[in-house]
């Protein structure tokens, strides 16, 4: 078998480097970052011809750099490897994520206590982060410190991060390069817009997925009092609320709490719940109570489904104003759940075959882009959500995948910023652009 020739130019659009060593013997490379995975990720294909030096073979755990353009985007480790060959050459995939990997899949805290008093946002993340050799940025205001800070036994450390950054409407993202950023969604704008066809946009694909119709978060709080009985009975049937004598609304409220929100164009019933960090009844807005969840799943499973083929007219509902420090309660959670989820089932890829845009910058996840797409009648600002850039032989492109603009936003108003005006979606399609306040 004859090797691959390696990929080696006087000056190459993207570099390899392997334990600090510049690895030449590679013939692919995909590196991609992604908000809704936190850690960017890569593989590269490498072709050997024998002998091959001992160092030179890449081993587990190795640490990497890859650069495009001169640019660093991204440190991490090998965590995979797959290899074949003949007496003549070896072929090895390589692949793996940035450093933030590992806060995706290791358990936070596992020495204990479990729990931190009094601590801000950036305090939390910063404790569970560092240890991992990461560090933390803050972009934005994180708000009032948490009262307590429980971690529950066996929950990995990103999970641990989701859960508190979700009550202060803080996006966590990894920089790629080791760094933890607190920032909000689309804090920068692309500096070119995405035109298709006839544009800059060379490739488009559409991925679309089943979602879920009912988003519920649940979490439970500490009672001011407890009665003295338990508050479980052996009399009871599976998931009904055992209530114990004493218990005040209050009471109720604080240990049943959850946030809803409804996604119509689902075509069925599929419910879908997810767990908030415990928290303190004094702060959080209010919200239902457990004793409410029953009749609502009830009147959902009753309601007409629109579906995805004949979608229902969307109006838009800002998240009412908050005090400085107010956090975001279980009904903002549940809706950003909703958007996060409908935003990963219909994804929307864009290839651009180049590695920089016009004016000599990488594309960047987070970064408002305005999309002219006259085949799916897209035309206005989309968020960015990933970017992966793909190097193979001559061949260089990137592909961009775009979400709505609100979609990993807390407050559900990111459609109203000054730089590109009001955006509506208009029967669960298309966002338009229409003249922002300032041009009126």
């Amino acid at each position: 078998m004859t090797a691959k020739k390696s990929h080696v130019t006087p000056d190459p659009k993207a570099k390899l480097f392997i334990e600090g060593h510049l690895f030449e013997h590679w013939t692919s490379l995909e590196v991609g970052l992604d908000l809704s995975n936190l850690a960017g990720i890569f593989r590269a294909e490498l072709a050997m011809s024998f002998p091959i030096k001992a160092q030179e073979k890449p081993v587990l755990g190795a640490a990497i750099e890859i650069q495009i353009m001169n640019k660093p985007v991204l440190r991490g480790w090998i965590e995979a490897i797959n290899s074949s060959g003949d007496a003549n050459s070896l072929q090895l995939t390589i692949s793996g994520r940035d450093k933030a990997g590992d806060i995706v899949d290791c358990t936070a805290q596992p020495e204990g206590p479990g729990r931190l008093d009094r601590v801000k946002l950036e305090t939390v993340v910063g404790s569970l982060a560092n240890p991992y050799g990461l560090s933390v940025r803050q972009v934005v205001d994180t708000g009032a410190p948490f009262e307590v800070v429980a971690f529950e036994a066996g929950s990995s450390v990103l999970d641990a991060i989701e859960k508190q950054s979700r009550q202060r409407g803080v996006l966590v993202t990894s920089d790629g390069l080791g760094g933890i950023l607190l920032t909000k969604p689309g804090d920068t704008r692309a500096d070119e817009d995405l035109i298709f066809p006839g544009g800059n946009v060379q490739h488009f694909e559409e991925r679309l997925n089943q979602s879920f119709s009912d988003h519920i978060v649940k979490a439970q709080g500490k009672a001011a009092h407890r009665s003295g009985k338990s508050a479980f009975s052996t009399q009871k049937s599976a998931g009904t609320v055992a209530l114990t004598k004493g218990h005040a609304d209050h009471e109720q409220a604080a240990v049943c709490s959850f946030g809803y929100c409804y996604d119509s164009r689902v075509g069925r019933y599929r419910p879908k719940v997810y767990v908030a960090g415990s928290h303190n009844n004094k702060e959080q807005p209010p919200s239902q109570t457990g004793t409410d969840l029953a009749s609502i799943l009830e009147q959902s499973r009753s309601k007409p489904r629109a579906g995805w083929n004949n979608p229902p007219a969307l109006t838009k509902t800002d998240t009412p104003p908050r005090s400085q420090n107010q956090p975001y309660g279980l009904n903002d959670q549940a809706a950003w759940r909703m958007r996060t989820t409908r935003a990963k089932s219909s994804a929307r890829v864009y290839t651009v075959p180049r590695l920089l845009t016009e004016k000599k910058t990488l594309w960047r996840p987070n970064q408002l882009v305005r999309v002219k797409d006259s085949v799916n009648q897209i035309d206005g600002d989309m968020l960015i959500g990933a970017v992966t850039w793909s190097i193979s032989g001559q061949s260089c492109e990137t592909k961009i995948s775009v979400v709505p603009p609100d979609a990993y936003d807390l407050s559900g108003i990111a459609d109203h910023t000054p730089q590109h005006g009001q955006v509506t979606r208009r029967h669960g399609k298309a966002w338009h652009r229409h003249k922002s306040v300032a041009q009126k």
